[in-house]
């Protein structure tokens, strides 16, 4: 099994100035697309379809915020599709809000990404003998480099649970896997940050997406 991790938001805690005026974001979102390697091709074409409905330039990554909320309302709209196709795909997202973290974890944004992405796909990862993770080499920039892959490493080989955990530092530009968990991480975070919930509100109603 494959999982893509994309996020929205920011890892800055100036919070008493407006979100884009001189302040941090209040909220990050973090979201994983779960999919296996034979059906990564319906992804494809989830978001060929897209491209073609709103005449975009093919292969050329169009981040989630520049969707419109009618847009994204309709993107998600259409993943019953994608959910029909696919029995591998799955989205799971987890946003926190700044404000309520502990000052101990504010200290370093590199251990408090990898204790929230651990949070995010601990429970997943036990369900497989074998994950591959794939962040974009463009996240968040943090103080330690790629130190995640022996942080998961060691919270679930610590459980004495034997599987094969990999972690891969891709270009988001060139894979659409993590084009669609940036998509979703930046729906999810609006619904937090804008209250715009047109999209929020529908991926709620799916099964197949784990929203915490």
């Amino acid at each position: 099994m494959k999982v893509f991790i994309d996020e929205s938001g920011d890892l800055g805690w100036t919070l008493d100035k407006p979100n884009r005026n001189g302040g941090s974001s209040r909220f990050i979102t973090l979201t994983g697309i779960l999919i296996s390697d034979e059906e990564e091709k319906y992804i494809n074409r989830f978001i060929s379809d897209i491209y073609r409905k709103y005449n975009l330039t093919p292969n050329i990554e169009k981040k989630g915020a520049n969707f419109t909320p009618e847009h994204a309302s309709y993107i998600t709209s259409q993943l019953n599709k994608l959910f029909t196709k696919s029995n591998s795909f799955k989205i799971i997202t987890i946003t926190v809000n700044k404000s309520k973290v502990f000052d101990s974890l504010r200290k370093d944004k590199n251990i408090f990404y990898n204790y929230v992405l651990g949070l995010l796909l601990e429970s997943e990862i036990i369900q497989h003998n074998q994950i591959s993770i794939f962040l974009d080499k463009r996240t968040i920039k943090v103080s330690h480099g790629e130190s995640f892959p022996d942080y998961i490493k060691t919270k679930i080989w610590g459980q004495g649970l034997d599987i094969e955990i990999s972690c891969n530092f891709i270009e988001s530009t060139k894979n659409k896997m993590i084009w669609i968990a940036d998509w979703y991480a930046n729906f999810v975070w609006r619904n937090h940050e804008d209250n715009e919930t047109s999209s929020y509100n529908q991926l709620s109603e799916f099964p197949k997406i784990s929203i915490f």
